[in-house]
């Protein structure tokens, strides 16, 4: 404890004089009884006494001997009004001249002491429970910044599904059984749900409903031609037509149909 920094927080006292340039302040207030006493708002004079009344009650004021229901005690010193401790919580009418107070400052009040030493005074416990509060909120400002960034990574993840939900469901693809024409599409499938995708046999096109129109989104492989595998073993891939020869080395081809030879690499066959 730094005793020497006690001249530098001194008692701070406000006196009236009682007389007609600085006359004392009357007062009547109601306070309630808290561990069998009340702290007045100034130092009564003693003069004039206090006067006590509520509770239906006749207060009387004591200065020695015991404490009974309808008596009270008053420190004229420090403003202090002591009761029995039946009239704990009691809210009583507090009728006298205030003087004026005295203001002791915080590290003058102590809390914990060994004999007649202080170990701890109020100054001591009101700095540690600043240095708390400034703990708390820095702590509140770190789980505000952790918030906020949370939201900003919930907002970037909702717009990334919504993305993502945007490009599935303008990209996604239900095949439908196809049809021969393009017209047959319209009757076939009257009532078409996004993503329904269909193959016309006639212009070997697949086209697919995007809430408004058949869209053209390519050639149909499947109707280009098939598959076909020269090998001497069976394809794992039953998307093959195999042709068995023990002394063919693996080679994939493509059977197509077509008046004219195709290009290198594909099998073909010619309609009469």
């Amino acid at each position: 404890m730094d005793f020497p920094q006690l001249y530098n927080d001194p008692t701070l006292s406000q006196k009236r004089k009682g007389s007609i340039d600085d006359p004392y302040l009357s007062y009547s207030e109601t306070l309630t009884v808290y561990n069998g006493r009340v702290l007045l708002t100034e130092v009564p004079n003693r003069e004039y006494r206090v006067e006590v009344s509520g509770d239906s009650k006749e207060w009387r004021e004591i200065e020695d001997g015991e404490l009974e229901d309808n008596y009270f005690k008053v420190d004229y010193l420090m403003g202090v009004v002591f009761f029995n401790g039946s009239n704990e919580g009691k809210s009583l009418t507090f009728t006298y001249q205030g003087e004026g107070a005295s203001f002791f400052p915080a590290s003058r009040i102590w809390i914990k002491r060994q004999g007649n030493m202080v170990i701890e005074t109020l100054q001591g416990l009101i700095d540690d429970a600043e240095d708390a509060i400034i703990r708390i909120n820095e702590r509140i400002a770190e789980c505000e910044r952790v918030t906020k960034r949370c939201i900003e990574i919930t907002n970037w993840c909702r717009q990334a599904t919504s993305d993502y939900e945007y490009v599935v469901e303008n990209t996604r693809k239900i095949y439908k059984p196809s049809v021969y024409t393009f017209a047959d599409i319209q009757t076939t499938y009257p009532n078409p749900l996004i993503g329904w995708t269909v193959a016309v046999k006639e212009n070997k096109t697949v086209y697919r409903w995007d809430g408004f129109d058949w869209i053209d989104i390519g050639t149909s492989e499947a109707y280009e031609g098939f598959n076909i595998l020269l090998s001497a073993v069976e394809p794992f891939n039953t998307n093959y037509v195999w042709y068995q020869d023990e002394g063919l080395i693996p080679e994939k081809q493509r059977v197509v149909i077509s008046n004219v030879a195709p290009e290198s690499g594909a099998v073909w066959y010619e309609i009469d």
